[in-house]
């Protein structure tokens, strides 16, 4: 929502370890967002439709993250 400060989470883009003090919350929030839209059928992560994809990349958004780090990876 407009004039909420999202938490920030640094991501090195070499290593793609974060840090910073919100990092476990990202991690915690990471794997619920896995856990609720990711059907585990699926064996590889290419496979995965890009829209659903899309959607979970929109989820994410209420942490500030290295865009360019996480996209690469994402996609």
């Amino acid at each position: 929502p407009a004039g909420v400060e999202r938490p920030v989470v640094h991501v090195d883009p070499t290593t793609e370890k974060t840090d910073g003090s919100h990092r476990k919350k990202l991690t915690t929030y990471l794997g619920i967002i896995a856990r609720d839209n990711v059907n585990v059928t699926f064996v590889n992560w290419k496979e995965f439709p890009t829209a659903q994809k899309d959607l979970i990349w929109e989820d994410i958004q209420v942490f500030e993250l290295n865009v360019e780090c996480y996209c690469n990876w994402l996609y």
